[in-house]
């Protein structure tokens, strides 16, 4: 039997979850506003999650904001992923001997979630952060989880998919990126070519566990005219050493015909 939700837990997660998503402080009113609530009910919720040290308040006008014991748990969550530990020095590595920024991302139902970031030194401003979600259809991460995914399992996630277009350069046919994903898995790596976001492009390889499966997928990511098309194939074999030292560490060890053995 479904077990009923406990609608003050949602409550309060609909105002954090909220106020993670707003830039600056945000006074009461405009919140309860925002979320469909009595103010009075608001108030008792932030001022609980104030006492928990969750919440802040300024004195002066009495606008809320999260406090950062949010990010301390963040990384108590993040620090107990294993392929994070483990994928973080090959990131940083390559990092340095690319002059690009690293990214490490998951698959969570139709979406990916980066769950690490390692930034060149004159970081590239893109919309990835860690914890942020981002698509399948458009980023190279994303492309290169689900076309090693088990066909079964591909065909369910993409079936869901809306192809939103992000930019002109987006796949946003369902036909036309079915054709995409066997061409990542001939190559063994797949491209962002300012798919995701305009000036930026990317190559991603994915990461397999001791079972075989994808565990996620790193990319390298950065301007176009660094990212230049003649330098993709250096940079995705670069990366594909790296993956294939981090799938050696989770345990993986490949089999003839596998998809790990197809992508490394």
């Amino acid at each position: 039997m479904k077990q009923s939700r406990n609608e003050s837990v949602v409550r309060a997660f609909a105002i954090i979850e909220h106020l993670a998503e707003c830039d600056d402080w945000v006074a009461l009113r405009t919140l309860a506003r925002d979320l469909g609530l009595v103010p009075a009910t608001a108030y008792r919720f932030l001022a609980t999650l104030k006492d928990l040290g969750y919440v802040q308040q300024q004195p002066e006008d009495s606008r809320y904001q999260l406090t950062l014991k949010f990010a301390w748990v963040a990384s108590r969550v993040l620090e107990r992923t294993h392929l994070r530990r483990v994928a973080h020095p090959a990131m940083e590595h390559l990092t340095a001997v690319c002059n690009e920024t690293t990214h490490l991302a998951v698959l969570e139902g139709r979406e990916i979630v980066y769950i690490d970031k390692v930034d060149n030194v004159q970081a590239v401003k893109m919309r990835s952060r860690i914890g942020t979600r981002g698509y399948i259809h458009s980023t190279a991460v994303g492309k290169s989880i689900v076309a090693f995914l088990p066909e079964e399992e591909r065909e369910e996630i993409l079936a869901g998919l809306a192809f939103a277009p992000l930019t002109r350069n987006t796949i946003a046919d369902a036909g036309r990126f079915f054709t995409h994903l066997s061409q990542i898995r001939r190559r063994g790596y797949a491209v962002d070519d300012e798919e995701n976001e305009v000036g930026i492009r990317c190559v991603g390889v994915p990461v397999f566990d001791h079972a075989g499966r994808v565990a996620g997928a790193v990319s390298i990511s950065g301007w176009t005219i660094t990212m230049t098309p003649e330098r993709l194939p250096q940079l995705a074999s670069t990366l594909q050493d790296a993956c294939q030292q981090i799938s050696k560490e989770l345990g993986f060890v490949p089999s003839a015909g596998s998809a790990g053995e197809r992508a490394l």
